[in-house]
């Protein structure tokens, strides 16, 4: 009976340890359907930010497991609440709004935010100007705070880039406030030329995007993704990838 009641004890010690070691092998990424930088093609999780973590296992980063289909708003909170999952969420753009309230686990691109209109004798390039229309944007997206600080607060919130990028072809407005890679690719998309997209106002410096995750992310993990995308970088396969991409 004493034998037995020191097994249990010992089951127990070392219970946390095996479920914590569970957890760090497969990371849940949630993330924004926002192409090129992820989203689903083909029932599969697909693009720029995708291809990079898929790599990064193979250079030692744990699995990824990708999830597309929760709401940006929701999936930033689920990040930042320790649960019962390891989870992180990408393409998050790093602010100083969004500085200390998210881990960074790893840079993963570099684009730049600005306005682009459609239709319009000139480009939008001046706040002054923006302020005074309505300017389409995603929801919950990184440019509404800078957009604010400019003054420019008429914002239409679009569940998606794709949806924002169809109300400017239908004339809802005519200017968007984007990053230039997802801009460019849902205009594609919806079979406008991308040289009707008249490109305005650079909004903010060119703009960091990461894997991000709550401060509670174990540090442990953090590093292995950071060394598996420094890897990356240092071998060419992270510029190969982007080169695909562009």
């Amino acid at each position: 009976m004493k034998m037995k009641r020191i097994m249990l004890a010992a089951l127990f010690l070392i219970q946390p340890f095996f479920l914590t070691t569970a957890f760090a092998e497969r990371v849940v990424v949630y993330g924004l359907d926002a192409m090129p930088l992820c989203g689903v093609v083909d029932g599969k999780p697909a693009g720029i930010t995708v291809e990079i973590l898929q790599e990064a296992t193979l250079y030692g980063a744990p699995e990824f497991k990708f999830v597309m289909d929760v709401p940006w708003l929701r999936a930033q909170m689920m990040v930042q609440n320790p649960g019962n999952e390891l989870n992180a969420i990408i393409p998050f753009s790093r602010s100083p709004q969004r500085e200390d309230t998210f881990k960074w686990l790893g840079e993963l691109i570099q684009t730049q935010f600005r306005l682009y209109s459609f239709n319009r004798a000139t480009p939008v390039l001046t706040a002054g100007e923006a302020a005074g229309i309505p300017v389409g944007v995603v929801r919950g997206h990184a440019i509404i705070p800078l957009l604010q600080e400019l003054g420019i607060n008429k914002l239409d919130e679009a569940p998606n880039a794709e949806i924002n990028a169809k109300k400017l072809q239908h004339k809802r407005f005519d200017t968007i406030a984007e990053s230039d890679f997802i801009a460019f690719h849902n205009w594609r998309k919806i079979g406008e030329d991308t040289s009707l997209l008249q490109e305005g106002l650079a909004i903010g410096e060119i703009t960091r995007v990461y894997i991000a995750a709550g401060l509670h992310f174990p540090d442990a993990t953090a590093k292995k993704i950071a060394d598996a995308l420094n890897k990356m970088e240092k071998d060419g396969k992270l510029q190969e990838i982007l080169n695909r991409w562009r």
